[in-house]
């Protein structure tokens, strides 16, 4: 529902839709007292993003998501929770990537272990081949609270679908709220699973020709996948019976 973004109905599903994601994180463990999660509307210069620090993120409903327009400007600050103080992450992505939906700031645990040992994310496991192109990272632990700090954060990523922020967490991109989880689970995944393997020798490398034709195909599935994805975790985020 659209609307004026200052009316706290407005937007009523894509805020509930937003709740839903930052649920499954929150179930996951890639959230919690620290990270949040924003929403583009499409055709909008509309930004919803999850809330700050001391929200409860497995029990976050429609009325407690923040609106912000693409300049960084609040539009709506629903009453007793916190603003998300990285807030500029969001904006500025979204501003400098028009075609991105959804951002997640996350500070899920494998993925921030192997950013803090300065090591890269490499593909391990068929799922996240497509992140063969490398996943960057962005060498600096502070807390992005400026647009200049969230430009630098911003240029990092680049093109690409996932940036380690090291000592801190990170930052994983989708065009749609079902791909974003579905990025933020096959990055976390993987990185999980890399470290394991790191305990046996390491990972055996395939061949790139192999990895390439993989992710060319799993791109090709990508929304199918990503539907798959959100309407098993969406069942989870429900069950707890939480008004949303």
């Amino acid at each position: 529902m659209a609307g004026d973004a200052h009316d706290p109905n407005a937007y009523r599903d894509e805020r509930r839709k937003l709740a839903v994601l930052c649920r499954i994180l929150g179930q996951l463990g890639y959230v919690g007292e620290f990270g949040h999660i924003s929403y583009r509307v499409p055709e909008t210069e509309i930004v919803l993003i999850t809330p700050g620090a001391g929200s409860e993120k497995t029990m976050v409903a429609a009325d407690q998501i923040f609106v912000y327009d693409i300049d960084a400007n609040l539009l709506h600050h629903p009453r007793g929770f916190n603003i998300p103080l990285e807030f500029p992450i969001h904006t500025r992505i979204h501003r400098d990537r028009p075609e991105v939906g959804c951002v997640a700031h996350l500070h899920a645990p494998n993925s921030t272990l192997l950013g803090i040992v300065d090591r890269p994310i490499v593909p391990v496991i068929n799922q996240a081949f497509y992140l063969h192109e490398g996943v960057p990272t962005w060498d600096d632990p502070s807390l992005v609270v400026n647009d200049d700090q969230a430009g630098d954060l911003s240029a990092t990523l680049g093109d690409k679908v996932a940036c380690q922020m090291r000592g801190h967490g990170s930052v994983v991109i989708g065009e749609t709220l079902e791909i974003g989880l579905m990025n933020c689970y096959t990055v976390e995944e993987n990185a999980g699973l890399q470290i394991a393997a790191d305990k046996l020798g390491g990972a055996k490398p395939f061949d790139q020709q192999v990895v390439e034709g993989i992710a060319r195909y799993r791109t090709a599935m990508r929304d199918a996948i990503a539907e798959v994805l959100w309407t098993y975790f969406e069942r989870r985020a429900l069950m707890t019976g939480v008004p949303l």
